[in-house]
């Protein structure tokens, strides 16, 4: 289609249209009057649609405008008035309308070279009309309104043609549905199913009292949780003030004392608390990014992958609820659900992409968007957990890191694929961290927490023959003499931490307890997996009739295992039990089975450690 461009014969109808008084008092004088002049960057619909102006002037420093464009049709005029709503400066520096529109509503009242300004814009026929008012008194600020109200109902009278209708974004409401629609799909359909997969986490369980080798940490594990929480709160504002501060380069009082409190609650002030040293120390549980070998660059491809997924995500997921809220699906721009040709025609990706966008918006497919966005997202978390994989240390090179002692860790194979709820704080990378999963490999969990104790190491399933490892212990291949290389490593550790509620007793586990039952020197933890109580029990009792037994077998005196009796009913609470020597078993529990919790229990497991561990050496 072709479209006719407006001719100077068109001047004398439009300047009859333009009022010409706007009645801002006696002292006004006409200062500007003529066919309306785009910049050079002027574009498609500034160049077809003529435009007439005059500009008055008070003594006071008022100033008042009246535009009128002539278009060729009545969805040109209404698409001129549409992109006005979203470009503060569209009037003074064009948009391309061969490209996305911005989305930042106009605010009603703008601040220009130190005026105050507001202004009305309406499509009437086929012409579109801006009138604006501007006054440099703070004052006068509130005639504004009813001033450009009167001026655009005297203009209105002159123009011919019905009134487009146009659908102005409404940023307040929409952004708070934006904010709002996550968070109850969150409480209604998410939320509900986790609680049913991790009903184990609310079940209380129970603790022994009045026993001074037996702790109750729940309540400790409680402020923890707050501290953390508190602290995490704190350092997102943090960056987020950060961020808008770098964004909008506007270095004022307000933004620096937000960082300063943002600083003192994220940092400063937990940085001080003995909680948070004595039980909340998370490892990262991950190879580092400098990983040398045959898989480096598969470990950094995963890792630039996983960040491109997820920002895809982010932006499909930002981009068209932005899109939606701005009003672009009830745009001019828009035509029985898919954009008009003759304002966006594709010429090349972005193009395309733009018309995606707009299509997705005006056909309505938001629930298309959602899911394609959560699955993008899903997948960046997915790939960047792979890439962890590849990128663990084996048990040697996580030794020769570390100046520390090793951390033994024992366990039945069959417990590898045990989870459970997590904490996103204490998560390993950021994606982790943003993402809806809540459940993790167990042994993730407890190897975060262990390390800083020293490097955690673990025998390899030897069936395993994948050039990647689970992500927890480092591993370690063992040969045929698997006993003599287990009792060495044992032998050099600060601590070998055990899985006391293996799923199987199995012969190779009989083994490490009859080992460790001959060196009673070795401070040994056992810790109970967060399973259901009588599954728990049921599996407990197990260990224990297999730890007595390999007990006597394995000492030539009492076993350290002798101790587990007294503990045999109460392992419904029970999380941690450390044996420094003899037989008395120090224990950690609490009435509810969470990460705070099991972090607690090996804090508080920690320092008894290292109590001893003083007390030997003055000895």
């Amino acid at each position: 289609m072709t479209l006719g461009i407006a001719t100077d014969d068109d001047t004398p109808a439009l300047s009859s249209l333009v009022i010409g008084d706007p009645g801002l008092g006696p002292s006004q004088r006409l200062v500007s009057e003529g066919p309306w002049e785009g910049k050079s960057e002027t574009k498609w619909l500034m160049n077809v649609c003529t435009g007439w102006q005059r500009t008055w002037r008070s003594q006071n420093g008022d100033e008042a405008q009246a535009v009128v464009w002539r278009c060729p049709g009545t969805r040109d005029a209404a698409t001129l008035v549409w992109f006005d709503l979203f470009n503060p400066n569209f009037f003074e520096h064009p948009t391309n309308l061969r490209s996305l529109p911005g989305a930042w509503l106009t605010p009603e009242v703008r601040y220009v070279s130190g005026a105050r300004s507001r202004e009305v814009l309406f499509a009437q026929g086929n012409r579109a009309v801006r009138v604006s008012l501007r006054t440099p008194a703070e004052s006068r600020l509130d005639e504004l309104s009813e001033r450009v109200t009167a001026v655009a109902a005297r203009q209105t009278e002159l123009v011919p043609g019905e009134r487009a209708e146009l659908n102005e974004p409404e940023y307040t409401e929409g952004m708070l549905v934006l904010l709002t629609t996550p968070a109850l799909g969150y409480l209604v359909y998410i939320l509900p199913w986790r609680m049913i997969r991790t009903r184990h986490v609310w079940r209380r369980y129970r603790v022994r009292r009045h026993d001074p080798a037996w702790q109750d940490v729940s309540r400790a594990a409680l402020r923890l949780a707050v501290l953390v929480r508190i602290r995490a709160t704190f350092r997102v504002f943090g960056f987020l003030v950060l961020f808008i501060l770098i964004a909008t380069r506007n270095l004022t009082i307000d933004p620096v004392v937000m960082l300063t409190i943002a600083y003192v609650g994220g940092w400063l002030l937990p940085g001080r608390s003995p909680l948070l040293k004595r039980a909340w120390q998370p490892r990262p549980v991950r190879g580092r990014w400098d990983v040398r070998g045959g898989h480096a660059w598969w470990v950094r491809a995963c890792g630039l992958a996983s960040l491109l997924l997820y920002a895809a995500g982010l932006a499909l997921f930002f981009v068209f609820y932005i899109a939606q809220l701005s009003g672009l699906g009830a745009s001019p721009l828009i035509d029985g659900g898919l954009p008009t040709a003759r304002y966006l025609q594709v010429q090349s990706f972005g193009h395309l992409m733009a018309y995606v966008v707009l299509a997705v918006v005006g056909l309505g497919a938001g629930s298309a968007v959602i899911v394609m966005s959560g699955l993008l997202m899903l997948g960046g978390v997915l790939v960047r957990r792979l890439g962890r994989s590849y990128a663990l240390k084996d048990a040697e090179a996580a030794q020769q890191d570390s100046s520390e002692p090793p951390v033994l860790y024992l366990r039945s194979f069959t417990d590898d694929s045990a989870t459970m709820p997590s904490s996103a704080i204490a998560r390993t990378s950021v994606l982790e961290r943003a993402s809806f999963a809540w459940r993790q490999p167990f042994e993730e969990i407890t190897v975060r927490h262990v390390w800083a104790l020293g490097p955690v190491i673990a025998a390899s399933h030897p069936a395993d023959t994948r050039k990647r490892s689970d992500i927890g212990a480092a591993r370690m291949k063992l040969g045929t003499n698997w006993q003599a290389e287990i009792e060495a490593k044992a032998l050099e550790s600060r601590l070998v931490v055990v899985g006391a509620t293996p799923e199987v007793i199995n012969e190779g586990l009989l083994q490490e307890l009859e080992l460790l039952g001959r060196h009673p020197s070795i401070p040994v933890a056992l810790f109970l997996a967060p399973l259901a109580e009588h599954e728990l029990r049921r599996r407990w009792h197990s260990f224990i009739d297999a730890a007595l037994t390999a007990g006597d077998s394995g000492s030539h005196g009492r076993s350290r295992f002798e101790g587990l009796r007294a503990h045999r009913n109460d392992a419904s609470g029970a999380l941690v039990l450390l044996n420094t020597g003899g037989t008395e078993w120090h224990t950690w529990g609490a009435r509810r089975r969470t990460e705070f919790t099991y972090a607690m229990a090996w804090g508080e497991a920690r320092d008894t450690l290292a109590r001893r561990s003083r007390t030997t050496t003055s000895e």
